[in-house]
């Protein structure tokens, strides 16, 4: 499986929880478009990306790629994985939280642990880092600095942890996970479809849209636009419902979609999370 390295990211935690009984190897890349193409190689079997987080919202470039905005794509949802998101504050062996004067992160990090930096580190600099693990190889041989970063991060790059749980939100801070492969997952009866449409640009389009599920009874779990690139003021659609594509209603529906619609493109139709 691979999934958005180094070692240590979120990414990795929740493709290590997904694998565990699972016969596959690891590997790593270093973007996520690079995830995705390596599925496309049939490098990996299944490739596991973020696409949203419950507090700071949509990764764009996932969505971006899956939607074939930048480029075309054959990768279809295989599944989903929802994982719970923990904070740690960590820094060299034997420092202080009150010697702290800089800390280094990704911008994500440091907007889901907002409060506790203003209230217990309101002083520190912040500095973003493409990830934090890269934070973490900069911060393991450096005193007065911190990262937050995965209690993962720790244990490979030999950091104390000062402080746990420090998420502005301890209950509720989840991101969800996509598992890409080149093919629909079998129906399962629990099972929902991801979609993304583009319409046409006057009053009532997106009514009509969302009047084609309720017609046939799918409900819609997921509405959300995006810009279209070298279009101001345009949007694309993307869209979860509940059912399989391969289930008669969805078929119906989509067909009937058809007609209100200037594109449809399935993103693929998964297992969903409990």
């Amino acid at each position: 499986m691979g999934y958005l390295g180094p070692p240590g990211t979120f990414s990795e935690e929740a493709a290590m929880i997904y694998c565990a009984d699972l016969p596959f190897v690891l590997k790593e890349y270093p973007t996520i478009d690079k995830v995705i193409e390596a599925v496309e190689r049939k490098e990996v079997t299944l490739g596991i990306v973020p696409v949203e987080n419950s507090l700071e919202g949509s990764v764009n470039l996932t969505l971006d790629i899956l939607s074939g905005i930048t480029g075309v794509t054959k990768i279809q949802i295989w599944g989903e994985m929802i994982h719970k998101i923990r904070h740690y504050l960590m820094a060299h062996p034997g420092q202080k939280l009150s010697n702290i004067k800089e800390i280094y992160s990704h911008q994500q990090a440091f907007a889901q642990c907002r409060l506790f930096l203003e209230k217990t580190l309101p002083g520190a600099a912040r500095i973003n880092m493409s990830s934090t693990v890269e934070a973490a190889k900069l911060v393991s041989n450096n005193i007065n600095k911190a990262i937050i970063g995965s209690v993962r991060a720790s244990q490979l790059y030999r950091l104390d942890v000062l402080q746990g749980g420090i998420e502005d939100d301890q209950e509720s801070n989840y991101t969800r996970f996509l598992l890409l492969g080149l093919d629909d997952a079998p129906l399962t009866g629990n099972d929902k479809t991801s979609l993304v449409i583009g319409l046409p640009h006057k009053a009532g389009s997106l009514h009509a849209a969302l009047g084609v599920f309720a017609q046939f009874g799918i409900n819609l779990t997921k509405i959300e636009s995006r810009p279209i690139r070298g279009n101001f003021g345009q949007y694309i659609f993307f869209l979860d419902i509940e059912g399989h594509r391969k289930e008669t209603d969805v078929i119906t529906a989509l067909k009937e979609l058809t007609k209100t619609t200037l594109f449809i493109k399935i993103l693929g139709s998964y297992p969903r999370s409990n």
